[in-house]
């Protein structure tokens, strides 16, 4: 049963979801973080900067009174934001990949002081023992928690329980992205715990719908290419000529990522830029 109160839901006997809202994009999905474990428990991410109050809520609601790592999937303001926060109110650590850290210019979340995670490390939380899954794509050093014995899968932002994910240059690769979710397809998964929406219970069916999606909006991209287009704006305008304002750049940034696959697989070139700077692509 869901609680109101704090937005939670207990899954299993030491698992909870907490659904914090995105205070950076109102519009956004709310993300899932997920209390593993009891006391001490671990959290799969800690959501949007509310300040952590909606994780520390429900840790009262449900009695669990300590809270030893956190750990972050990626660096997202909407996975990573409240970290700092629950961090000084419980005094866990916080563990996320180096490669989410390498850019000095870009740190929207000032999370100080972290613990490295690293492909394969071992991660034990009440009855679940997590594997480190380096999975980047969404983010260069995005991770998945897989446990094999209960054939689960905490995705972060590989894979949605609604919609699609998006996947945006310079830190978005879309070459990388299909090679995790091509990964993660090879995995025995019964279930998937995503970073947004709700528990995916028909895993290989969504990973595949995934990689299918993405290789026929390739294609798409490839023929408006062909056919004259050749601007990522111009594109977008064609492709997703209903989408809402917010969501444009979204769009904008990941035809960009599948033209830069394109290019990396020689089927597309860069041809100069347009009088307002954009990249101009032409078939190779």
């Amino acid at each position: 049963m869901i609680s109101e109160e704090c937005s939670c839901e207990r899954l299993g006997p030491d698992l909870i979801r907490v659904r914090v809202p995105n205070v950076a994009n109102p519009g956004g999905q709310a993300t899932n973080v997920y209390i593993a474990g009891t006391s001490p428990a671990l959290l799969i991410d800690a959501g949007s900067d509310d300040g952590g109050r909606r994780v520390m809520r429900a840790l009262a609601h449900f009695g669990i009174a300590s809270i030893e790592r956190i750990i972050l999937t990626h660096a997202h303001q909407d996975h990573a934001g409240a970290a700092p926060a629950i961090r000084a109110a419980l005094g866990a650590e916080i563990f996320i990949h180096p490669r989410e850290l390498s850019d000095p210019a870009y740190q929207p979340v000032k999370l100080g002081p972290v613990n490295p995670l690293r492909e394969g490390d071992a991660i034990d939380a009440g009855s679940f023992c997590l594997c480190v899954i380096e999975t980047p794509g969404h983010a260069p050093g995005h991770v998945s928690l897989y446990d094999p014995e209960r054939r689960a899968l905490f995705s972060g932002d590989l894979v949605s329980g609604q919609g699609t994910v998006a996947v945006v240059p310079p830190r978005g690769s879309m070459s990388a992205y299909l090679a995790s979710l091509r990964r993660v397809a090879q995995l025995e998964i019964d279930v998937i715990y995503p970073g947004h929406g709700p528990v995916i219970t028909a895993p290989q069916e969504r990973i595949e719908r995934y990689i299918d999606r993405r290789q026929s909006r390739e294609r798409e991209i490839y023929d408006a290419v062909a056919s004259g287009l050749a601007t990522s704006s111009a594109i977008a305008d064609r492709l997703y000529p209903d989408v809402v304002p917010r969501f444009r750049r979204a769009a904008e940034g990941t035809v960009r990522a599948h033209l830069l696959h394109l290019v990396e697989q020689g089927l597309i070139r860069v041809d100069g830029a347009s009088s307002d700077g954009e990249l101009r692509y032409v078939c190779a």
